[in-house]
């Protein structure tokens, strides 16, 4: 168990490091008045952000071997403290002064995690329906058809945001309900494993709208609901993830400690950038 959370922690830290340079890569690119699939192909040209998602990739294999270890509402909560070391890194790189609430808010966090780290039982998920992995993809299709169609109305950082974070949540998911797979042929013949790639891609391509939107503070506490609290729900009411017996309350409070905490701290996650209104398309600005 205790290797589940390391993983997690590191790669918490490596999407805290992303954070800090991919909301600068985001606002250099023009924003649409939809979601556009293309700005997936800007973003990778883009040095910044192109840099940020390296780290992204790496966050997404530590926590998907995290996954099979450890239930998802421990390891999505280590991946919410991410802003947390978002704030600390913030303060020692750019300089930026920590408030008497901003270290409350991390000693929350940390709380929480101690808390999570005492209350999480290791071990794959229970049984699921054999259908669990091709809901979860009809699901992400869904999600991912909401997003576009009602993109146009998205003026502000919180829906994207919100989206961004439950598709993230999804491929959580995806890589728990993987987590009995064991050969490479079981993997690409299993639903999870697209729902996963989908829904991630899904994820990066809202976050970098949210970021265009936009307050990075919404976006970012936005995105950490989203990805919290919906799969830890599931988890533990579909794939069987559960707490030592008797610390249940245990866990409930460290969650809650730990996620308040990171939405606390979520306007360290990136530089502050004046927001754009929503509308017609805007010029890319070289330089910014």
């Amino acid at each position: 168990m205790a290797l589940g959370f390391l993983l997690a922690i590191i790669a918490a830290l490596c999407s805290a490091t992303a954070a800090i340079v991919q909301s600068v890569g985001a606002r250099r690119l023009a924003a649409t008045a939809h979601v556009d699939p293309r700005l997936l192909f800007r973003l990778v040209r883009n040095g910044p952000y192109a840099a940020g998602l390296v780290l992204d990739g790496a966050s997404s294999l530590l926590t998907f071997t995290a996954l099979r270890i450890l239930p998802v509402f421990a390891v999505q909560a280590v991946g919410a403290a991410n802003l947390g070391m978002v704030a600390i890194i913030a303060m020692l790189v750019l300089r930026l002064h920590l408030t008497v609430r901003d270290w409350l808010a991390i000693l929350g966090v940390i709380a929480g995690l101690v808390l999570l780290v005492l209350s999480a039982k290791a071990g794959p998920p229970g049984t699921v329906p054999g259908a669990a992995g091709w809901w979860l993809l009809a699901l992400v299709i869904v999600l991912g058809g909401v997003a576009y169609l009602g993109s146009p109305k998205m003026c502000g950082p919180a829906v994207p945001g919100l989206l961004a974070g439950l598709s993230f949540g999804s491929a959580a998911l995806g890589a728990r309900l993987l987590a009995k797979v064991e050969s490479v042929g079981d993997v690409v013949g299993n639903p999870a494993s697209y729902a996963v790639v989908l829904a991630g891609l899904t994820g990066v391509l809202l976050y970098a709208t949210a970021l265009q939107r936009g307050s990075v503070t919404v976006a970012s506490a936005s995105s950490v609901v989203g990805q919290t609290v919906a799969p830890a729900v599931t988890g533990w009411l579909l794939l069987g993830d559960r707490v030592r017996p008797g610390f249940t309350p245990v866990a409930i409070l460290g969650f809650v400690l730990a996620v308040a905490g990171a939405v606390a701290l979520a306007r360290h996650a990136q530089p502050q950038i004046e927001p754009d209104d929503c509308g017609p398309e805007r010029s890319e600005t070289p330089g910014r």
